[in-house]
């Protein structure tokens, strides 16, 4: 791994790692809140619905369900055998070839990173808009200006950073959100079906395709297919409290696989309430208009509603705060950001975080913010490339894996030998699918306003990220945790591959234990 022009004179010989404040309940909480697949759907429909209504929805989302459970299962394998909060670069770092490796994980790096702070903007951007849905639906002569959604977004991004300032809450207040999203989603599902009054028949629910995009039927399934991709992004947040959790081999898995499973469940639940409780797909493009005809236009049931939706899209960002400050953290002790030697440490009480971490991803945040008032094509553009930006970070140590081996490398406990290869292969797939898909004008026929430049921003980040590789990461980026490893990948951890190999032979394969 050693480079003779890595420098790594300031670079400390371990890393301060906050106190572990998660244990397993608290890790699945984490994947619930910032995953938040229901409120997610909630949230997507009056966008998603024009590419084939509810049957497009109810079809589609088992569909990506299936998709996101192979990533959530690659991924788990990979924590499983590397438990490390850097998650996905180090991973490409012990399994890319010795030439090339640094190269290939400070990229993942970047894409990694770029990812979490593009969904944070996102996720600023929804929760001022749900407020000023709210001002809008009391005075329908009102229109929000720019100015108005930025400053919203900017005191979301700010008044949601500074709680997660503070370690002593992660457990607790994670676990807090995870409930009341529960209670929401209860709630919401018995208003509904109370609520309703002229539910749709079946035959138009499961078998009437409602296509508005402008699009061919096929096209238009593919993109509303990759639309729904938003109530499963975020997998990875559970992946960077590996140094924060007891046996991150065993509970990151376990989280990663419960969060698909509660999400689907209740995805499906709260779609089909959604769903048979609405009719008309051209009431307009907001969460706010489908549910006020969800509720058989009941205008106080809607308010309440889009005010625990806005709650609970807070609840997610500040898991995103978390996320995206132990990449930065992790990245900052790797010397792949300038100020490193800032974003390693760990405040001491009353914090134990790693705030300069914090503060450093919610400034780009607030940076992206600034690029709404320029252009809001180019911003939701900007923020649309944070899918890709997660699933290639995803992909690339998977191609790596599969490249050297996945039976050359010291496995744990969580390992599928067989179901493993597809769920990789899928993983990998969809990923080369979203890139191009991901690109194309959201409806035609295309105008300046619904012009999609998802490509441009893949294009231009991968561009930069290469020329920070060879003016700063090439002389300083180093992975330390791995210095003296990486020769003999497969000797990493003799004693579990031996374990794993008598195992593997008296029962075929490895036990998958607790999920």
């Amino acid at each position: 791994m050693s480079d003779p022009e890595a420098s790594d004179a300031d670079a400390p010989q371990q890393r301060a790692a906050p106190e572990k404040e998660f244990d397993a309940w608290s890790a699945i909480a984490l994947g619930a809140i910032t995953t938040n697949s229901a409120i997610g759907l909630v949230l997507t429909f009056a966008s998603t619905i024009t590419y084939g209504g509810s049957m497009l929805l109810f079809y589609g989302f088992p569909i990506i369900s299936l998709i996101s459970l192979g990533a959530a299962t690659s991924l788990g394998e990979l924590t499983s055998a590397y438990p490390d909060a850097g998650g996905q670069y180090i991973w490409v770092a012990r399994l890319a070839p010795p030439k090339v490796n640094r190269f290939f994980s400070y990229m993942t790096a970047i894409f990694s990173w770029a990812g979490a702070v593009c969904t944070g903007a996102s996720v600023c951007l929804v929760g001022s808009e749900l407020i000023l849905d709210l001002v809008e639906f009391f005075n329908p002569q009102f229109h929000p200006e720019p100015w108005m959604v930025f400053l919203g977004y900017q005191a979301i991004n700010i008044l949601t950073l500074i709680p997660s300032f503070y370690g002593k809450l992660l457990n607790n207040v994670t676990k807090g959100l995870m409930l009341f999203t529960a209670l929401l989603l209860a709630g919401l599902l018995i208003a509904l079906f109370a609520a309703a009054q002229d539910r749709r028949s079946a035959h138009d629910f499961f078998t009437v395709f409602h296509n508005i995009s402008g699009w061919s039927d096929g096209m238009a399934v593919l993109i509303g297919v990759n639309s729904l991709q938003w109530c499963y992004c975020c997998l990875d947040s559970m992946v960077h409290i590996a140094d924060e959790i007891p046996n991150p081999e065993r509970n990151i898995p376990k989280a990663l696989i419960w969060s698909i499973a509660v999400g689907f469940v209740t995805g499906m639940i709260c779609l089909c309430a959604y769903m048979f409780a609405t009719d008309d797909y051209d009431t307009g493009y907001s969460s706010l208009s489908i549910t006020f005809q969800a509720f058989s236009q009941n205008q106080g049931a809607a308010i309440v509603i889009q005010v625990l939706v806005f709650v609970s899209t807070i609840g997610a960002l500040w898991g995103i705060h978390v996320w995206q400050s132990r990449l930065a953290w992790t990245i900052g002790y790797n010397r792949g950001f300038p100020f490193g030697k800032y974003l390693e440490r760990i405040s001491g009480a009353p914090y134990g975080t790693p705030v300069y971490a914090l503060i450093f991803s919610a400034f780009f945040t607030a940076l992206l913010g600034c690029l709404y008032l320029g252009s809001s094509t180019a911003f939701n553009s900007l923020v649309s490339a944070s899918l890709l930006f997660q699933w290639l970070s995803y992909s690339i140590p998977v191609v790596f894996l599969n490249l050297r081996g996945r039976s050359k490398i010291p496995h744990g406990e969580f390992w599928f030998p067989t179901l493993g290869y597809a769920a990789n292969a899928m993983l990998v797939m969809w990923t080369g699918v979203s890139l191009v898909i991901y690109c194309f004008p959201y409806t035609l026929p295309v105008e300046v306003g619904n012009m999609n430049y998802v490509s441009a921003v893949l294009c231009g980040t991968t561009l930069l990220s290469v020329l920070c590789w060879f003016g700063y990461g090439r002389k300083h980026f180093r992975i330390l945790e791995l210095d003296g490893s990486l020769e003999s990948i497969d000797a990493v951890n003799p004693s579990l591959e031996a374990k794993q190999e008598g195992e593997l032979k008296e029962s075929g394969r490895l036990a998958v234990h607790d999920i």
